[in-house]
This record gives structure tokens, C-alpha cells and sequence, in this order.
């Protein structure tokens, strides 16, 4: 699945925890974090550790793969990035 905001890894992240019917409280003490860490990653804060984030993902089971968005690559390349 593609994501493209912290609103978007945060509901992810919340959905994943759910389906696996745990609480906020237990993945914060997994991933060694506050609740209010996990309630505010979820509700997509913006400023939130990665390490931990990435840690979080990997406690509900899911897993982060980054490569080159070859489609914004091709735009990029017909358009140009500066303003016309």
C-alpha cells in the first residue's frame, strides 16, 4: 500500500494494532514509549520519531518498503520541478 502523509502511516498503524486486538497501552510498553506517543502517531503527527514509528509498524506486523516513484519521476522529467 502506498502512503503519502503521517495521517495516512497513523491510521495504518491504528488499523493494524486493532486487527490485532491490542491496545494503545501495550504497543507504547512494545515499542518502549508513552500512550500518548501512540495516540498522537495515530492521529498523524507529523513530528514523531521515526525509529520509533518504525518500531511500532513492526509490532503490528507490517513493514515499510521504499523505492523511487518512477511515475512522479516520469512527470518530473516531462514538466520540470521549478515554476512555470
Amino acid at each position: 500500500m502506498r502512503v503519502a502523509n503521517a495521517v495516512e502511516v497513523g491510521a495504518l498503524l491504528r488499523d493494524a494494532r486493532q486487527r490485532l486486538g491490542m491496545t494503545q497501552a501495550q504497543l507504547a510498553e512494545a515499542v518502549g514509549t508513552s500512550r500518548a506517543w501512540v495516540v498522537a502517531v495515530e492521529s498523524g503527527s507529523p513530528n514523531a520519531r521515526l525509529d520509533l514509528v518504525l518500531r511500532a509498524l513492526q509490532w503490528v506486523d507490517l513493514a515499510v518498503d521504499v523505492y523511487r516513484d518512477e511515475a512522479a519521476a516520469e512527470l518530473e522529467r516531462l514538466f520540470g520541478g521549478g515554476d512555470a
